[in-house]
């Protein structure tokens, strides 16, 4: 592919037609209908083998939660609950009956955990690379959809969790690095599950309209909310939720480039700052690390001199994970 993915969208965006029951088309983690028994969020994730995974650093299990998971993350991103979701599977002869079981046991066990059910789908042959793509339908709970588009001047900009831990467990497993007590970093790597509780709280206080969740990296995401939002931000390298061991071995990058963390990433009026300092206080894992500005793209300070990451994140048909 001789375009970057952000491009490709662009000019797919262009064969999608207008419809008055549609409030959020291509662009987003999901798109967005309006029915007459409400508003409803259908997202679609792919995961392919060798691309978003390998066989020999995970099992059929961990990829059925995983893909389960990141189609759930985007549900909750636009504001809804997962009810029902499509799968549909390309199975290589190097997989079993048994390889397919259990990857339809990880599919159920992560669904059962957000109330989702599986209503169908498709099997099919692929000769090369095993893949696993899933349609899921989830209904709006929030007042309006949560956007990338959504993010206002003078709003900050928040994330769930902590960053790049998910990088490290993949980096851990393609340097072959010891991995004992790494699990923390492995697991995220694998099953890295949404973080549903976080999510409620700022659901129920109302304390976002645009969300979105960091699949391909920080720095590449939240350009892209600013990009639909026409707007830019400003984040501080020093308030990322890094873990202590990334900053120790100078990885501070995979915070911003690592991406599959799956943690959500989200802007707020500063009118809700006291609601958010309270959750905070509360033991909710979220960290404010900056503001939307006038202008584009993402700037990065350290220590109020501005830093040039390496790498923005993962893109697909620029590179490779």
């Amino acid at each position: 592919m001789e375009i970057p993915e952000n491009r490709l969208i662009d000019k797919i965006r262009r064969f999608a037609d207008r419809s008055r029951d549609v409030l959020r088309g291509i662009g987003d983690d999901g798109a967005v209908i309006k029915l007459s028994q409400g508003s409803y969020v259908l997202v679609q994730d792919a995961m392919v083998e060798h691309v978003h995974f390998k066989f020999s650093f995970t099992n059929p299990y961990d990829v059925g939660k995983k893909a389960v998971y990141v189609n759930i993350s985007d549900v909750l991103s636009m504001g809804a609950l997962p009810l029902y979701f499509l799968v549909t599977i390309g199975i290589t002869p190097a997989l079993t009956s048994k390889d397919i079981g259990r990857l339809y046991h990880g599919m159920r066990q992560a669904a059962r955990e957000f109330g989702a059910i599986m209503i169908g789908g498709d099997t099919t042959e692929s000769k090369n690379d095993f893949f696993i793509d899933i349609s899921m339908i989830g209904k709006l709970v929030t007042k309006t959809y949560l956007g990338r588009d959504r993010a206002k001047e003078g709003d900050l900009i928040a994330v769930t969790g902590s960053l790049g831990e998910s990088a490290y467990g993949l980096h851990l497993l393609l340097e072959g690095k010891p991995t004992k007590g790494m699990s923390t970093f492995l697991k995220r790597y694998a099953s890295p599950k949404p973080p549903y509780p976080v999510w409620k709280e700022i659901v129920k206080h109302d304390i976002t309209r645009a969300m979105m969740d960091i699949s391909d990296g920080l720095l590449i995401d939240l350009g892209r909310m600013m990009a639909e939002s026409k707007k830019g931000a400003v984040i501080h390298l020093e308030k990322l939720p890094i873990p202590p061991l990334l900053r120790k071995k100078n990885k501070e990058v995979l915070a911003l480039s690592g991406g599959e963390d799956y943690q959500l990433l989200f802007t707020f009026p500063k009118s809700r700052l006291k609601k958010i300092q309270g959750m905070i206080q509360q033991g909710y894992p979220i960290s404010i690390i900056g503001e939307v500005k006038q202008g584009k793209d993402v700037t990065v300070l350290s220590q109020g001199k501005v830093y040039e990451a390496p790498e923005k994140g993962y893109e697909h048909f620029g590179n490779s994970r």
